[in-house]
């Protein structure tokens, strides 16, 4: 009583880039929102590396649009996957770390 279910050969690349595209939301939002709150505390300092951050975070979610319009038209050539040569993954670590950073530095501001 088995059905063979018929799957699309695409989805998983969809859902792939559908997955960086939120990642790549959380981070602008996250960011923007670290921004905020480490404005309190560091000043106008904060302001040039929160936009910097933003903009990286930005890209990822471009990068995500465009891979998404590409493995639609080319879904088997690989060249057009998301994770292809890395830049997404290495984007994401450089914004957490830059995130991560900008709340240690706010943290030791707040205990001295």
């Amino acid at each position: 009583m088995s059905e063979e279910v018929q799957r699309d050969r695409g989805m998983q690349q969809e859902r792939t880039t559908l997955a960086w595209r939120r990642t790549g939301l959380a981070l602008v939002i996250g960011s923007l929102t670290i921004g905020r709150l480490t404005l309190e505390t560091l000043g106008p300092l904060v302001v040039a590396p929160t936009l910097l951050v933003t903009a990286l975070a930005g890209w990822v979610v471009v990068e995500a649009l465009r891979s998404r319009g590409m493995s639609r038209s080319h879904p088997d050539d690989p060249q057009f996957a998301v994770l292809a040569d890395g830049r997404l993954p290495g984007v994401v670590a450089v914004v957490l770390g830059a995130l991560a950073l900008g709340e240690v530095a706010a943290a030791v501001v707040r205990l001295s």
